[in-house]
């Protein structure tokens, strides 16, 4: 039975029926819903929304171990301290570049920091590689949006460029490139980006190397650069510094 003065279905405006009275511990209780049958059904089956991350992140990377990455990267003997330098990284002026051979897992740990940016933080984001920035560019200046598309690049929280150098630029793209890594260097805003390149070998990805060489030295004074080195590589490097300061003492003393 429908009662006149029963609230309709919050969700779909439909009468509801009057509210049995129901009796517990001797006291009379009338307790009525607040939404249909039929929209308890229909929300019950709709999907669940996706988080921001998920709607940017590949699916590739969306089912990523970080325990089975670092087993694996163990039994490759590479040193695991880059793992943790690139996930306790926060938010701030200072961007974030990861250096390292292919294979090892570098986009898919920058998606593991992403996540939290993205969905814990709620930062906004713009993700490119060579390909998609070079297509975006050719549309934006197709359409008279090249101001547009730039202010975008700028402005986001975060401007994530997926592998580095993995293609050629051409002339026009990197002066463009340039000129979004300088914007933002002015402004404090980070840059994220992963590499398999470094020195004068990401110089040699862009089709004038002048341009490379001052998007390298820009990433490098305002980025924070993480390294993926073997433990063998690691080694060396801690032995390398020992014997420094060690000489440096020596000639402190003797001094």
């Amino acid at each position: 039975m429908v009662n006149l003065n029963t609230p309709p279905c919050s969700s779909c405006g439909q009468a509801l029926p009057t509210p049995e009275p129901v009796k517990l511990f001797g006291r009379t209780f009338v307790v009525g819903a607040s939404v249909c049958a039929a929209c308890v059904v229909e929300a019950e089956v709709q999907p669940r929304k996706k988080t921001a991350w998920e709607r940017l992140c590949p699916k590739l990377y969306q089912t990523t171990d970080i325990g089975r990455l670092e087993n694996g990267l163990r039994e490759l003997g590479y040193d695991l301290c880059w793992l943790r330098d690139v996930l306790a990284w926060q938010y701030g002026s200072q961007g974030l570049v990861i250096s390292g051979p292919t294979g090892v897992g570098k986009s898919r740990v920058m998606w593991l920091l992403l996540q939290r940016l993205l969905d814990q933080e709620h930062r906004s984001a713009v993700l490119l590689n060579a390909v998609g920035f070079r297509t975006r560019l050719q549309l934006a200046g197709r359409d008279g949006t090249i101001e547009e598309f730039v202010r975008r690049l700028v402005r986001t929280d975060l401007l994530y460029w997926d592998d580095l150098g993995q293609m050629h630029l051409t002339g026009s793209a990197s002066e463009m490139l340039l000129h979004v890594v300088e914007e933002r260097s002015n402004s404090e805003m980070p840059i994220l980006a992963t590499t398999q390149y470094s020195g004068e070998g990401i110089d040699a990805q862009f089709e004038r190397k002048e341009m490379g060489k001052a998007i390298r030295r820009r990433l490098n004074e305002f980025c924070r650069v993480v390294v993926v080195r073997s433990v063998a590589d690691q080694t060396e490097l801690s032995i390398v510094a020992a014997n420094s300061i060690a000489r440096h003492e020596g000639y402190a003393r003797r001094g």
